[in-house]
């Protein structure tokens, strides 16, 4: 009986660490040090914060989010300290509705290869 109770008080204690963990690396990944930023999500659901320094571009972001829109976003590939090593280099931020495929990937992909 007590090495059932111990079972369950381990799968509890687990379960909220993981829980923990899971929701911890949000705010790393939602690094910035602008004003204007935005949490995108990848094709897998990740998430990143993008920030930009362009009004033109920032109106297209907040576009985005208003009317729901789901366009490409991406820029030149910095090193920066963050959940995945890299961010989108503000002043390259840039929006469009297709890219081409050898450009496509995510959030995982890039940290992999910053080159």
């Amino acid at each position: 009986m007590v090495a059932i109770s111990l079972f369950v008080i381990s799968v509890i204690i687990i379960s909220g660490v993981l829980i923990y963990w899971n929701g911890n690396d949000r705010p790393n990944k939602t690094k910035h040090e602008t004003n204007k930023w935005a949490v995108i999500t990848d094709s897998k659901g990740e998430i990143i914060a993008v920030e930009t320094t362009d009004q033109v571009i920032w109106a297209d972001i907040k576009n985005l989010q208003q009317n729901q829109t789901e366009l490409w976003i991406g820029g030149i590939i910095e090193e920066y300290d963050n959940y995945w090593g890299f961010r989108f280099n503000p002043d390259t931020i840039v929006i469009a509705e297709i890219t081409i495929e050898g450009a496509q990937t995510t959030n995982q992909g890039i940290s992999y290869d910053l080159d």
